[in-house]
């Protein structure tokens, strides 16, 4: 087994794990067994897509939602020719039922662009933003390589957990690794690994500003905060 992400749930009593080379989701329980803490399986593992990479719980803790990006040996260079990606969301149960089961279950799931590796979730739980690599990282020479990276906007019920597509959002990125709502839920902050442009140099942090109405949307803002090249993760500090 290999697992790639780890997260806590909003209560701070669970985890979730992300195996990628079985196509499954773990959770497991934290609890205090003396003066150390106990952890142990909660419930059955759920199969999910193929090569589940990263997941985030919904601020209320009702739902988990994982990314797929369809990797594996059976694909060209592993990844190279990946076709496009979905996200699932997994309803997560956190009490027994009568009979003593813990039924976690999938409820929807949604397609984004190529290899979606990371994914954020705003605030009131209603946008989803993937960050999605494309083939960008390929030589300029070889004829697969994509111009660009994309961001995939969704929206989720947070009732429901019922997944929805918006659209893909193409820019000149290589490699963006991870996204992050800002608190108001009206800005996405996405780290780009490296630019096709030249004279950008290193990578940078990019900004979009999330428009709802009349239907939800990305426009991407000329500001960006320049940074080392090579990005790869951020979190939001409250």
């Amino acid at each position: 087994e290999r697992g790639s992400h780890a997260e806590w749930h909003p209560s701070g009593n669970y985890l979730a794990v992300t195996l990628v080379n079985s196509y499954r989701v773990i959770f497991l329980r934290v609890s205090n067994q003396g003066n150390s803490p106990l952890i142990e399986p909660w419930g059955e593992p759920v199969i999910v897509s193929k090569y589940p990479f990263m997941g985030r719980f919904t601020p209320d803790g009702r739902h988990f939602l994982v990314v797929n990006l369809y990797w594996g040996s059976d694909v060209e260079g592993t990844w190279t020719e990946a076709p496009r990606g979905d996200v699932m969301s997994i309803r997560m149960a956190t009490e027994t039922t009568s009979d003593g089961n813990i039924n976690h279950r999938i409820v929807s799931k949604a397609e984004t662009s190529i290899s979606p590796e990371g994914i954020a979730i705003s605030p009131d739980g209603r946008y989803i933003v993937t960050t999605n690599l494309e083939r960008s990282y390929l030589p300029k020479k070889d004829s697969r390589i994509t111009m660009y990276s994309s961001l995939t906007l969704l929206e989720i019920d947070p009732k429901t957990g019922q997944l929805e597509t918006f659209g893909d959002y193409n820019f000149d990125g290589i490699l963006p690794e991870a996204a992050t709502f800002d608190a108001s839920g009206n800005f996405v902050a996405v780290v780009n690994y490296d630019h096709f442009d030249d004279n950008i140099p290193g990578g940078t942090v990019d900004f979009w500003r999330l428009v709802k109405q009349p239907e939800p949307k990305l426009i991407k803002l000329n500001y960006s905060v320049r940074v080392t090249r090579g990005p790869h993760s951020m979190v939001l500090v409250p």
